[in-house]
């Protein structure tokens, strides 16, 4: 039996809970999904800089270890609770490219430029329970006043012009209430 290594992500979340299944497998909008179930609904960005991508990022986005990329991370809040924890990366060189605008989108939410724009195509989604290990984990988990044992994520591509964005989305417990 081949056993799979601690950084593999899954292309089914096969152990995932049941009330969380259906966000996690959704392929639509995140943010619209959100959206239609709050009455106030917004982004707030935590982070936006040139960093270094997380050891599972580096093959499927291409990297170097040391190479740094645009890393931008918000909170998805419905009525002020955090919901979903969003972490994208991009090539620095793709930020002159297909992704230009994605520096300036502040507070505004990238999934609706992601969903709206037909020209961009998206990969299967990967899925990982995160531990606290994981800097994800450790990241989404910073500005929570209770950390849970684990907490599930899920990725994709998403390529426009042959230049893709990793979006990875951690659903925080709140999630679950919605």
């Amino acid at each position: 039996m081949k056993v799979n290594p601690p950084l593999a992500w899954h292309p089914a979340p096969v152990s995932a809970p049941v009330d969380l299944h259906w966000w996690l497998t959704h392929r639509g909008s995140l943010t619209r999904l959100i959206q239609d179930r709050c009455e106030h609904f917004r982004v707030e960005p935590i982070f936006q800089a040139l960093a270094t991508a997380c050891i599972d990022e580096l093959e499927v986005m291409n990297l170097r270890r040391q190479t740094r990329a645009l890393v931008r991370e918000v909170y998805l809040r419905c009525n002020e609770t955090p919901v979903v924890f969003a972490h994208s990366i991009v090539r620095k060189e793709h930020l002159r490219g297909a992704w230009r605008g994605l520096s300036r989108l502040g507070n505004q939410s990238l999934g609706t430029m992601l969903f709206t724009n037909p020209l961009i195509q998206r990969t299967p989604l990967a899925f990982k329970k995160l531990k606290p290990h994981h800097p994800l984990f450790e990241r989404a988990c910073k500005r929570l006043q209770n950390r849970p044992a684990d907490l599930w994520a899920r990725r994709s591509l998403f390529i426009l012009q042959h230049q893709p964005i990793l979006v990875t989305e951690v659903f925080l417990p709140a999630i679950r209430r919605l």
